[in-house]
């Protein structure tokens, strides 16, 4: 049995290995700056919360797409907030990074974020539709489009 013990724990440690590296060689310069540099056009938020009235959790999907408004992220790192015709946002700039950090604490493993004036903020691309979250911390997820 201890035999087992041996090669088990091997194994772990060889596919640990075999999958950091095809993670590290499939992620090389896919995210570089240049894919969060440009307008961007507030679709939607979703989130989840209790309805008035009800103890039970929900999926909200909030559609954003006629109000205008727009994340515009500069190459030197500053983010403008257009608000558009929205009457409960305000327009403003702030400084972001885009780049792998610790989700959590410094000892967290990395992961591809975005932080606005040291906020961070999840993100993921697909090729239409960039989605910055906050609901790893019980926060909105915002979907926006290039545009």
């Amino acid at each position: 049995m201890a035999g087992h013990k041996k090669i088990s724990i091997a194994m772990k440690t060889y596919f640990a290995i075999i999958s950091l590296i095809v993670l590290s060689l499939t992620s090389c310069g896919k995210e570089d700056s240049s894919s969060i540099v440009g307008e961007w056009r507030l679709t939607k938020l979703t989130y989840w919360g209790i309805e008035e009235g009800s103890e039970e959790w929900s999926f909200f999907e909030d559609d954003y797409s006629n109000y205008g408004v727009t994340y515009t992220f500069l190459a030197n790192g500053t983010l403008k907030i257009d608000a558009g015709n929205n009457p409960d946002w305000v327009n403003n700039t702030a400084n972001y990074e885009f780049g792998y950090f610790p989700l959590g604490g410094s000892t967290d493993p990395e992961a591809l974020l975005v932080k606005i004036d040291g906020s961070k903020w999840t993100y993921s691309y697909d090729g239409t539709t960039m989605i910055l979250g906050k609901s790893y911390v019980d926060g909105a997820d915002y979907h926006f489009d290039r545009k």
